[in-house]
């Protein structure tokens, strides 16, 4: 079986590798799939010279915080989803992640992966079953990839603690001029009594290292020139 390995500092990025097929999307879906929340977004980081933004909030009924990234990226619009199929490169720019494969791509772009987090002594490793689908908007053309772990697809496995929630997405919002906003969102439950406190120590750092690696590899000809049958650059 192919499977990911993600260093446990990852578990809440579950970034998202994977791509899914495409449906047309509502207006409403660029907005956050965090429905939970109902504290506002709380600015933690500003790097003013790379226009990363980061943010996280609180989510009812959880002691993990939700994240936020966001930039604005010089791309087309396929380059990202390109990044994001391409696994091989996943750990050029995926802020502490190991490897990356991809158990099957269930329709044009629908993905079903198996991860496995490794966690430093006396923490317990994660594994995870994550389902990926992206969409575009037919009017905007934005791009929305959403992540969720599904618990039904393989039995648990009891060498590793079962992350059965998490819910994500990626979206990338044309704009004038060859830009694109990119919005980079998670919330996840790692399970098994992780702390807190540890947990949310990476919900800065995952999104802003992420966003400011995307950033660089992004510029190959590899992503830009690349042409996707179920994505619309225009």
């Amino acid at each position: 079986m192919k499977f990911m390995i993600l260093s446990i500092w990852n578990v809440l990025s579950l970034l998202m590798v994977l791509v899914g097929s495409v449906h047309v999307a509502n207006a409403a879906d660029s907005g956050d799939v965090v429905n939970e929340v109902e504290a506002s977004w709380q600015l933690e980081k500003h790097d003013k010279d790379l226009g990363i933004k980061v943010f996280t909030r609180e989510v009812a009924g959880s002691e993990l915080k939700a994240f936020r990234g966001e930039m604005v990226l010089t791309s087309t619009l396929s380059a990202p989803i390109a990044l994001l199929e391409d696994t091989s490169q996943a750990p050029e720019w995926m802020h502490n992640c190991g490897i990356v494969e991809i158990i099957e791509y269930q329709n044009a772009g629908e993905a079903l992966s198996y991860m496995i987090t490794e966690a430093p002594w006396p923490v317990s490793d994660r594994d995870t079953i994550v389902h990926s689908v992206a969409s575009q908007d037919p009017d905007t053309l934005a791009v929305r990839v959403d992540v969720t772990a599904r618990n039904d697809v393989f039995p648990a496995n009891d060498e590793y603690v079962r992350v059965t929630q998490m819910r994500g997405f990626w979206l990338f919002s044309p704009l004038k001029n060859g830009e694109l906003n990119v919005i980079y969102e998670v919330h996840a439950e790692p399970g098994g009594g992780l702390p807190s406190w540890l947990a949310n120590s990476v919900v800065v750092d995952t999104p802003y290292h992420t966003l400011k690696n995307m950033q660089k590899i992004i510029r190959s000809e590899r992503y830009q020139n690349a042409e996707l049958s179920f994505i619309k650059n225009h």
